[in-house]
């Protein structure tokens, strides 16, 4: 009488066995043909040829100035928000809008030991792509900027001047996951009215996409 009973439990659980492995083989065809459509497209340029727009928040972790104001300036960073259009291929359009700060390693002002400024930057854009087909581009980007000052401690060597002009380059990569964008640039600006040269790295966050 007991037998009945104890195959019962067997037979359900070759049941169970069976519906996981269904389940698993399923699963697992799903993940195969996941993996093979990228091995599929990678014959195409991911829409590498297509106009794209990307739009992205970073941080510059590190400004040093050089000349007169890297004597008296400690490292500074800035927050930038960015845009880019790349029209097709290897060339597109840049602009970025950020605030920077700095501290000076003296006080030449009561409360106050630093000097910051708003900066906007314009430039074209040319892009090297060896690995599209892993949507890993590198650029470079020759550019110019204008810095307005919005608080200053070293009126001692800018007068009473509040914008600048700078001119200079950077040098990124940009990586694309699906419609998440991450990019990292060392960057080099001569300003001309102060005689200084910037210096920094940044890395941004952002989404992007092609346009149909």
């Amino acid at each position: 009488m007991n037998e009945p009973s104890m195959d019962n439990p067997a037979r359900e659980t070759v049941r169970r066995l069976h519906i996981l492995r269904t389940r698993f083989l399923f699963l697992l065809e799903i993940a195969l043909l996941c993996l093979a459509w990228p091995a599929q497209a990678s014959a195409e340029p991911l829409g590498f040829h297509r106009p794209r727009a990307t739009f992205a928040l970073g941080l510059d972790a590190f400004d040093a100035l050089t000349g007169e104001f890297g004597k008296i300036s400690d490292v500074g960073m800035s927050v930038f928000a960015e845009a880019t259009l790349q029209f097709g291929g290897y060339y597109g359009a840049h602009i970025r809008l950020g605030s920077a700060r700095a501290f000076t390693k003296k006080d030449f002002l009561p409360y106050d030991n630093g000097y910051q400024y708003v900066y906007f930057v314009a430039a074209p854009r040319f892009f090297l792509a060896p690995f599209r087909k892993l949507n890993l581009f590198f650029y470079l980007q020759p550019e110019i900027a204008l810095n307005v000052l919005t608080s200053n401690t070293l009126v001692k060597y800018t007068g009473n001047r509040s914008a600048t002009g700078a001119a200079g380059g950077s040098l990124g990569a940009q990586f694309i996951i699906s419609l998440l964008s991450v990019s990292a640039q060392l960057t080099c600006q001569y300003n001309w009215n102060l005689h200084t040269v910037t210096l920094g790295g940044s890395l941004s966050f952002g989404i992007t996409s092609t346009i149909h």
